[in-house]
């Protein structure tokens, strides 16, 4: 006892109070590494679309939530912004936003137009008095009128018309160097100047008013120069200056409340105020340019300042704050020298509470709230004990022999009794004296008393052969229980139990042990499943585990975390397969697939939502809209975030346990935002270049050779929660494509018609609204797929098909035609010739009879005469119709094998001249047969008739023409004569015919002669 009362006075020496951190606005940064173009942040605008710009020292950034999009100044580029160095921005009502630069005057951003017409630039040409007169832009606002003003460096305020483009200088005294813009209730513009106090302009008459005091630049007076101005919902007038004093001008009573640092811990901390903002709450939020940020409640008439703390991540970027943007959502945007620092109240419900005594690193394993609502803290040092309603924390560390113990569990018993599982074994807890004490009989044990390499992680009453146990896991050595009857432990080692046998305790490792309601025991395994205590007369334990085959079996085998549902179903937890539920009359598993895999602690609200840990975070299943919730927790230094079981008090307040701190929140405290975030195009790309107006319209046209394009969209959220999207091209997609983050859709070699793109966003994992955007696009398709094209394809088919017909049938009619003339010719000549022997052989006849021995040689040489050329005039028939002889080569060949025999019989000189390229002359049969017969003609005549000596021919082409000349130095004869018989039909049989054969090769015959000059016959005919 004796020995007891001392370590009771060492312990109770030892538990030194260790103070909870007070309330911390826990802010989440946005810098270079995160995207912005640069960290100096002077301007923030948040536009009637959703999305977030920052003015930058080097650009101008637009923000979605995810990623930005910059826009930088390009010397001698006009369809850029004006200047890198921006100021402020400002959107007025038909959405352009105007861009205020201190290097490059204003510039106008319309991002419905045309890319290269987006930007438009309004910079100080020198000499130009239709530009800006100074380039050098430090704040911007808008009049009722829509007229924008402008504070200039130089020029002191300026008014730009925005109908007329004009600039005007209603100003032109005092200071030159004007630092802020403000509009008070009766749009009267104010003026903060450098040197020169307030300047006031009425923006309907442009007169203005300022204090002549401010001219003596020596002069003691407060507000010299101010730095910012601020109108608040009550038409307050807040201004800043370099004084380091804050003045408030109240527009009720007309007078300026002047606020300074006094000996009130939340007095205002004297430092220059650069920019303002006002929240919900009416809170003025002011940022300084060396104190950081200053938070003013009117209600409390109280200053609250957060300045930048090098050693917490979760603190202000920096303590020179530039600007600052309240948006509609409550969030709380301060741009600084060093990034973007971001507040959201929805945070605020997770109280962040940190442990850390002397630099140690504290892990905590368990929570466990007492009778009197204190929170208790089992850690790797022992306890940490938060009385109720203080924020300060009570060390109890405790020892075992000298061994500081590792608290890894805390269970209380039903009779009221405290045990305390550690990393050596598990004691009894006496709350009176704050003692611990080893149960009886655990020496005796050497698996329980004093683990090797582990730690007693979960702790369950139970009743095993009628007596009550304490069944416990020492992580890593299967089970052990403690019999409360006869005092005595039963683990592995008893050899006489046998327990991992009887009990069929297929893994080691078992993670917890969870008792329902109706006091069944599911124990979390980190090899074989879930599993079942069986508890009869002979307990044993069945396993629920993963089946590849069945998928109703659960995801995955390493069980973190058990949860019953009020209907006695389980919530299931695995490290590895996400989440799962458990029907337990079904005895079924439904894996819900948009769950993380890497699961941890599980909790059930009021409502039965599931809250659980995975990758550091907090996220919460909600039962009613099957959706995913995800949340940013407060982690100042940055060290993991939260891990391990989650804790809930009777109060259903919930524990999670974070290196060296632990988050408090109650789930009904926590504001979720069921709004789908809204999708935006932001550009239209066809072969990678940007035609970002065509988002704009309703119907996007496209050729067909425009059929590879990129959709790029937006959804602006700024939650916390991980943006998902889905996009389904209507038309060419069956279904929605789930792409993740990935914030573009690209389409190639589509064919033409009408297709409809659509796209969602979500910001639960899981959940998609019935919500989306949508775009039509049409692709004409190329003339060959047109339905027009089809037609006259069909009456081009058609027609060829007749054409091809009637060829045939013109070569048909042709053929009978060649038929038919010859036959004429056969009939004509043949048979006449015929006619002509059979009247002859009569007249012979006669003549023999007669006796007429000299008529009847004349008549039968006439006949061998007739019967010779009737003979050489078939042959000239058959083969002018034979194929073989279309060559102009065997043409030339017969005409000469004709005539120079039969003129050198005669005695007579004979030429026959052809051009080399008659060679290539190709001639119809009927062509051929006529330009022959005429030759023979020719040839003949020139025999019979003029007693020439000399014979020439010659033929040639020219031009498409043929052309063959006969000629002689004959007898000639007179041309008139002859031309007159040809025209009268009275010439022979030999000229009529070549005139007719002339006629028929649509042709020209001319026939040259004069007595005694010769003749020469010209033939001219087109080659076909």
């Amino acid at each position: 006892d004796v020995m007891r009362f001392l370590i009771w006075v060492v312990l109770l020496l030892q538990a030194l109070p260790v103070f909870a951190q007070s309330e911390h606005y826990n802010f989440y940064k946005l810098d270079n590494n995160t995207g912005l173009s640069n960290n100096q942040v002077n301007a923030i605008l948040k536009d009637q679309d959703g999305f977030l710009w920052f003015g930058t020292m080097s650009g101008l950034n637009r923000y979605d939530g995810q990623y930005f999009t910059i826009f930088r100044h390009q010397p001698n580029n006009a369809s850029t912004i004006s200047g890198n160095i921006i100021t402020d921005l400002l959107e007025d009502e038909q959405g352009i936003i105007w861009i205020a630069t201190a290097d490059g005057g204003l510039t106008k951003y319309d991002h419905r137009l045309q890319p290269a017409e987006q930007f438009k630039q309004y910079t100080n040409i020198p000499g130009d008095t239709t530009t800006i007169p100074v380039n050098i832009i430090n704040a911007l606002i808008q009049d009722k009128m829509n007229h924008l003003w402008l504070a200039t460096s130089g020029k002191r305020v300026l008014r730009f018309d925005k109908k007329k483009e004009c600039f005007i200088q209603p100003v032109n005294a005092g200071t030159s160097n004007a630092l802020a813009l403000c509009l008070d209730q009766f749009d009267s513009l104010w003026v903060g100047r450098q040197g020169g106090g307030l300047l006031k302009v009425n923006t309907n008459t442009l007169s203005y008013h300022m204090d002549n005091r401010y001219l003596d630049l020596y002069a003691d007076l407060p507000h010299v120069t101010v730095t910012s101005l601020f109108k608040d919902r009550k038409n307050n007038i807040w201004f800043g200056s370099w004084d380091k004093v804050l003045y408030c001008y109240n527009p009720s009573d007309q007078k300026k409340m002047i606020f300074k640092k006094n000996n009130n811990e939340f007095s205002f901390p004297n430092d220059e105020i650069q920019a303002f903002g006002e929240d919900r709450k009416g809170r003025i939020w002011m940022g300084g340019k060396y104190f950081g940020l200053t938070v003013y409640d009117p209600q409390k008439k109280q200053f609250y300042n957060y300045r930048h703390d090098v050693s917490r991540e979760g603190s202000l970027a920096d303590n020179q704050i530039n600007s600052i943007l309240v948006d509609r959502t409550g969030k709380v945007w301060i741009g600084t020298n060093k990034g973007v620092s971001i507040y959201n109240p929805l945070q605020q419900p997770f109280v962040q509470t940190f442990i850390s005594p002397d630099n140690k690193n504290i892990i905590i394993y368990d929570f466990f709230k007492d009778e009197n609502d204190d929170l208790w803290i089992g850690t790797n040092d022992g306890l940490y004990i938060q009385k109720k309603g203080k924020g300060e924390l009570d060390h109890l560390p405790l020892t075992y022999n000298g061994r500081q113990l590792k608290i890894s569990k805390i269970f209380k018993d039903d009779d009221g009794t405290i045990f305390l599982g550690t990393d050596f074994s598990l004691f009894e807890f006496n709350s009176n004296n704050k003692t611990i004490s080893l149960l009886p009989n655990t020496e005796q044990d050497p698996v329980v008393f004093n683990i090797i390499d582990s730690r007693i992680i979960s702790i369950a009453k139970e009743i095993i052969n009628d007596q009550p146990v304490l069944m416990v896991s020492p992580y890593g050595h299967f089970l052990a229980y403690y019999n409360l009857v006869t005092k005595k432990w039963v683990s592995r080692h008893d050899s006489t139990e046998n327990i991992i046998e009887r009990f069929n305790m297929a893994d080691n490792l078992f993670r917890k042990i969870y008792k329902t309601k109706s006091g069944h025991i599911w124990l979390a395994t980190g090899k074989a499943g879930l599993g079942s205590w069986i508890n009869n007369s002979t307990p044993v334990i069945h396993y629920y585990n993963h089946n590849p085959a069945n998928s109703q079996s659960i995801s995955n085998n390493n069980i973190f975390d058990i949860v019953e549902t009020k209907n006695g179903d389980l919530w299931v937890s695995t490290f590895g397969g996400g989440l799962n539920f458990f029907d337990i009359k079904s005895k079924k598993f439904y894996h819900l697939p948009n769950s993380h895999n890497l699961l941890e602690g599980l909790q059930l609200d009021e409502h039965e939502n599931v809250w659980m840990i995975s990758n550091g975070n907090l996220h919460q299943y909600n039962v009613q809209s099957k959706s995913y919730s995800s949340f940013s927790l407060p982690d100042l230094e940055k060290s993991g975030g939260v891990s391990g079981n989650i804790y809930k008090d009777d109060e259903g307040r919930m524990y999670l346990a974070g290196l060296n701190y632990f988050i408090s929140f109650h789930p009904s405290e926590v504001v979720i935002d069921n709004k789908q975030p809204q999708v935006y195009f932001t550009d239209f790309k066809l072969f990678n270049t940007s035609y970002s107006h065509l988002v704009y319209k309703d119907v996007i046209p496209l050729r067909y050779n425009q059929n590879h394009f990129t959709i790029e969209f937006a959804a602006p959220e700024f939650s916390g929660g991980d943006v998902e999207y889905a996009y389904m091209l209507e038309g060419f997609d069956d279904d929605w494509i789930l792409a993740g983050k990935k914030n573009y859709a690209s389409y190639s070699n589509l064919q033409g018609g009408h297709y409809i793109f659509k796209v969602r966003a979500t910001n639960k994992k899981g959940y998609w609204s019935h919500e989306f955007t949508s775009i039509s696009i049409d692709i004409n398709p190329p003339f060959w797929e047109r339905w027009w094209f089809f037609v006259a394809l069909g009456l081009l088919t058609a027609a060829g098909i007749y054409g091809l017909y009637r060829y045939r049938i013109n070569e048909l009619l042709e053929r009978q035609a060649i038929r038919n003339k010859i036959a004429q010719d056969l009939h004509d000549n043949v048979g006449s010739t015929l006619s002509s022997i059979s009247i002859y052989s009569q007249v012979a006849k006669i003549y023999k009879s007669q006796e007429k021995q000299d008529d009847l040689q004349d008549t039968l040489e006439k006949i061998s005469s007739t019967s010779s050329e009737m003979i050489s005039e078939m042959n000239d028939i058959v083969w002018a119709i034979n194929p073989r002889n279309d060559n102009m080569n065997i043409i030339l060949q017969r005409m000469e094998s004709y005539a120079r025999p039969l003129l050198q019989a005669k005695g007579l000189f004979f030429e026959f001249n052809y051009d080399p390229g008659m060679l290539q002359v190709n001639m119809q049969m009927e062509q051929r047969k006529n330009f022959y017969l005429i030759f023979k003609e020719a040839i003949n005549n020139a025999l019979k008739y003029s007693n020439c000596s000399h014979l020439e021919v010659n033929i040639k082409s020219n031009h498409g023409q043929i052309e063959l000349m006969v000629k002689d130095n004959g007898i000639g004869f007179d041309e008139k004569e002859i031309n007159t018989k040809i025209a009268s039909s009275l010439a022979g049989n030999g000229l009529q015919n070549m005139n007719r054969r002339a006629f028929d090769m649509k042709g020209t015959i001319h026939f040259t002669t004069k007595p005694g000059q010769g003749t020469t016959v010209l033939l001219k005919f087109p080659i076909t």
